[in-house]
C-alpha cells in the first residue's frame, strides 16, 4: 500500500510506523502511527518498538511534536521513553514536546524512564515537555490538529480512549484497543480513515475486536474507509481471504 508523499499543501499523510499486537505477531513492530500535514507531525500512540519503526521509515524522531496516547499498556506507550532519550542524546532536541494521554501518562513516563535509564530525568533531557491530559468532554488543539477522544472499554484499564484528530477537512479516527462499545460509532462517524484494531478473527479476544465483528458491524460505523490493524495471530494467518482492508507497518495512506 506504500504510496507518494502527498503534495497538497492540504493532504495529511499517515505512515504506519507499527501495525502489531503486543506479541509481535508476524514479526510487526508495536502500534504506532505518524500523522503529518506540512510542518505538523504527531504520533498516535508509541509502543515500545516506535524509535526503531521510525528510523525504518526515515522519519526524525526530533520533527514530532506531539504524541498522543491511546492507552497505557507498553506496546502503546512504551517507546515514549526511547523518545525522550533519543531527544537528549542524539538528536539534541531543544523544541518542545507535547504528550496527551490519559492522567496517570506522566507519572507512567517517568517512572518508567527511572527504571530503564536511571538518573535521566535528574539531568535533564536538554527540552521542555509538556504533559495533556485526555478528556473525552474537551477537544484540544495541538501541533495544528484538533484532538477529541471517547472512553472505550479494553480490560482493567481505567482510562481507554478511541482518539480522533482532524485538520482542515480530514479526520483520522482511531480505535486503539477496545472491545465493541457504543462510543465506536461516534468516534467513527462520518471520518475518512478509521483505524481500528483487529486482534482476534471469529470470536472476540477479551477486551479486543475481532474480524468477524467489524465485517458485520462495518455500516454502523459509518467512515468513508476502514482500515484493519493490531492482527493476531488467526486473523494474520487468513490475510489473502479477507474482505476488509488491512495494514502493515511502512504502509503509507495520503488523504
Amino acid at each position: 500500500m506504500r504510496q507518494a508523499q502527498p503534495t497538497d499543501e492540504e493532504s495529511l499523510c499517515l505512515t504506519c510506523v507499527g501495525t502489531g499486537d503486543a506479541f509481535g505477531s508476524g514479526g510487526r513492530l508495536n502500534s504506532c502511527y505518524h500523522l503529518q500535514q506540512q510542518e505538523h507531525r504527531l504520533l498516535l500512540d508509541c509502543g515500545s518498538s516506535s524509535l526503531i519503526g521510525l528510523q525504518r521509515c526515515g522519519l526524525r524522531p526530533a520533527d514530532i511534536g506531539a504524541v498522543v496516547v491511546s492507552h497505557l499498556h507498553g506496546d502503546h506507550f512504551g517507546g515514549i521513553p526511547y523518545l525522550l532519550l533519543e531527544g537528549k542524546y542524539v538528536s539534541q532536541r531543544r523544541s518542545q514536546l507535547t504528550l496527551i494521554g490519559p492522567a496517570a501518562l506522566q507519572q507512567r513516563v517517568e517512572v518508567t524512564l527511572n527504571a530503564l535509564y536511571p538518573g535521566v530525568l535528574e539531568e535533564g533531557l536538554g527540552f521542555p515537555v509538556n504533559y495533556l491530559i485526555l478528556d473525552p468532554e474537551e477537544k484540544l488543539q495541538v501541533e495544528g490538529f484538533q484532538l477529541s477522544c471517547q472512553k472505550l472499554r479494553h480490560g482493567r484499564s481505567a482510562e481507554v480512549y478511541g482518539l480522533r484528530v482532524e485538520i482542515f477537512d480530514k479526520t483520522i479516527s482511531y480505535t486503539g484497543d477496545t472491545e465493541w462499545a457504543a462510543n465506536l460509532i461516534p468516534l467513527a462517524q462520518g471520518s475518512d480513515l478509521l483505524i481500528a484494531e483487529c486482534f482476534a478473527y471469529a470470536q472476540p479476544a477479551a477486551s479486543h475486536l475481532s474480524y468477524q465483528t467489524l465485517l458485520r458491524r462495518a455500516d454502523e460505523l459509518g467512515t468513508r474507509r476502514l482500515v484493519l490493524t493490531h492482527m493476531g495471530p488467526e486473523v494474520l494467518a487468513q490475510l489473502g481471504s479477507l474482505e476488509l482492508e488491512t495494514l502493515n507497518d511502512g504502509d503509507i495512506i495520503v488523504l
